[in-house]
């Protein structure tokens, strides 16, 4: 079918369904909310999920979005100070997490391959509500690069108070200071919210064969304004800037004098309508601007100074009817390198239908994508989920997924490629849950094989032009248990996942195959403490292996009393030696003292 007549039916329908009143999908209410980019009542009961509230975020002693992926290790955030960060959710490539800001896109277009890469580094954490993560396959729901898993990030609208602020400050060990500001209002009519914050440390040697300290800082500042036109009607817009320089040392511990600057910049319009209590729907309009450079001796370097824009338009119609909820959007991405006069875009017609069937919660999607470059690709998700009366609750799930090449593999000078394919995957997942008197367990065994993976034609022989030339097959299996005991809420996980090219029978690089977490958490009185204790198997880097290790991280926060809050932390309490990238440093035990005030 042909997208304009596509586009056509998927706008009309979100105006002529009508259904019965006060739906729910079986025991699950149907809730309307602006700020996803879909509602997924059943897709979250299914799915492999991990939510991270503000308080959650706070409890973890992070001071940057990287430290707070790093608290999760189901997810293996590489993170060598120094290097290039990258994240693999259940051993897919980094480019095969697609990270959503507010319901955005916000990929690193000015990396290589399009991965998250480097945007992670500016995102700030004090602008963060809450982070939702969405591990299988779902990129029929959230489109091109969910192969591996999605993070949505939600940035913060305010307190619920009429008028509010909030100053925090962290002092940490080498030389790090971070100060983060806070101040809006709520009336009956909308909000407003604005944030500022300031980051900066001395940092450590990145490499190991020299002694010179590579330090970071960054700055940024957001907004976010809402208001209520009607009781049907709401819009809000958002704005986010961060700017961040890391120095680093170069691959061959040559030069110790190079650091790297990026900017992000994101702009968010959304308005909201409730036609009545069936429909509803959302238009997004976005723009995302990144630059970056780097530099040596204080002179930018030229070729790396890019600066790049992405536009989303996307449209999107909540329908109940039935007893079920149907999700019908558009959406329009245009991805465009300025400085080289490059640009892909696409055009998308997807669909999520959710239902509770005798007792069964059933989704289905589908998602049809017009693509400058590739034509046209249709992917799709089934999903099923059933509970027994003795607590056992059993999940499936089966889905293809799609990316899209980057800028920079189609058209880069040297070593781009015009004729390059998609990468495409189908994904496969069993769960097992199980309800006790003493808590829960949980284990999913899932399995993902991705065609047409993009690589270097022949590294051996220094030839980087990139072809479709491996298979990329996966297998993994997630264990969970959670249980409270005598006022200890304790938290276990353990993760196997083997992740290999061509069949090759060796692990992925930088890819433990196994990973284990075990987290105590007591709340007494005004102190609130936890042990994090985190166990990884070794891992390939290069010709290299590398050893395993185990982490343990310590935190206590005081309420000393209704407006302010002393927390510490110590990280990495043992003061492990170990190992992420072969020739780079990692970070000792580190202190991390912080005050938040309220006023």
């Amino acid at each position: 079918m042909e997208l304009k007549k596509l586009t056509l039916t998927a706008t009309i329908s979100a105006f002529i369904f009508s259904a019965a009143t006060n739906a729910t999908l079986g025991p699950i209410p149907i809730t309307l909310n602006t700020e996803y980019r879909t509602n997924t009542p059943v897709v979250g009961s299914i799915a492999s999920t991990i939510e991270l509230t503000s308080d959650d975020i706070v409890a973890s002693g992070a001071n940057s979005f990287l430290e707070l992926l790093a608290t999760l290790p189901s997810l293996n955030l590489f993170n060598a100070h120094g290097n290039v960060p990258s994240l693999f959710i259940r051993g897919s490539e980094s480019r095969h997490t697609l990270l959503l800001i507010d319901g955005v896109k916000t990929h690193d277009i000015a990396s290589p391959d399009g991965g998250v890469f480097r945007t992670l580094e500016n995102i700030p954490l004090a602008q963060i509500e809450s982070v939702e993560i969405i591990k299988g396959p779902y990129s029929s729901l959230y489109g091109s690069g969910a192969i591996g898993g999605v993070i949505q990030v939600f940035t913060k609208k305010g307190e619920e108070n009429e008028q509010y602020s909030n100053i925090k400050i962290n002092a940490s060990s080498h030389n790090t200071r971070q100060l983060n500001f806070s101040t809006g209002a709520h009336s009956n009519k909308g909000f407003i919210n604005f944030n500022g914050g300031k980051y900066k440390t001395n940092g450590i040697s990145a490499r190991k064969d020299n002694s010179e300290d590579d330090g970071a800082n960054s700055r940024s500042f957001g907004f976010k304004i809402g208001y209520d036109f009607s009781k049907k009607t709401t819009a809000v817009i958002g704005y986010l800037k961060s700017k961040s320089n890391t120095e680093y040392d170069d691959d061959f511990g040559i030069l110790d004098n190079k650091f790297w600057y990026q900017d992000l910049e994101n702009l968010n319009i959304k308005f909201n309508h409730q036609f009545n209590q069936q429909i509803n729907s959302k238009l997004s309009l976005s723009e995302i601007k990144q630059n970056r450079d780097s530099f040596t001796d204080g002179m930018s370097d030229g070729f790396n100074k890019k600066n790049f824009k992405t536009k989303d338009l996307t449209l999107l119609n909540d329908i109940k009817f039935n007893n079920a909820l149907l999700n019908i959007g558009i959406s329009k991405i245009k991805e465009s390198n300025i400085t080289d006069n490059q640009s892909l875009s696409n055009k998308d017609i997807f669909a999520q239908w959710q239902k509770n069937i005798a007792s069964i919660d059933v989704n289905m999607g589908v998602r049809f994508i017009d693509h400058s470059g590739f034509g046209n690709e249709t992917i799709y998700n089934l999903g099923v989920a059933k509970a027994f009366n003795n607590g056992i609750r059993l999940t499936g799930a089966y889905g293809s997924a799609f990316n899209a090449p980057s800028l920079y593999q189609l058209f880069d000078a040297t070593n781009g490629n015009s004729d390059l394919e998609p990468e495409t995957a189908k994904n496969i997942e069993i769960g097992i849950e199980k309800q006790y008197n003493w808590g829960s367990s949980n284990i999913r065994f899932y399995k993902n094989e991705v065609k047409n993976l993009i690589d270097a034609k022949d590294r051996a022989n220094f030839d980087y032009s990139y072809i479709n030339k491996n298979k990329l097959k996966i297998n993994g299996i997630e264990l969970s248990a959670q249980t409270f005991i005598k006022g200890y809420l304790i938290d276990f996980s353990h993760n196997y996942v083997k992740s290999e090219l061509n069949n090759s029978g060796k692990q992925q690089a930088r890819r433990p195959k196994n990973t284990t977490n075990l987290t105590f958490k007591k709340q007494y009185d005004k102190f609130n403490s936890s042990l994090q204790i985190i166990k990884k198997s070794s891992s390939i880097d290069g010709k290299n292996t590398l050893g395993g290790y185990t982490l343990v991280n310590l935190s206590t926060q005081y309420r000393y009393h209704k407006q302010s809050k002393i927390s510490l932390y110590v990280n990495n309490a043992l003061d492990k030696d170990y190992v992420l990238a072969s020739g780079y440093n990692q970070f000792g035990r580190t202190f991390n003292l912080g005050l938040t005030y309220d006023f």
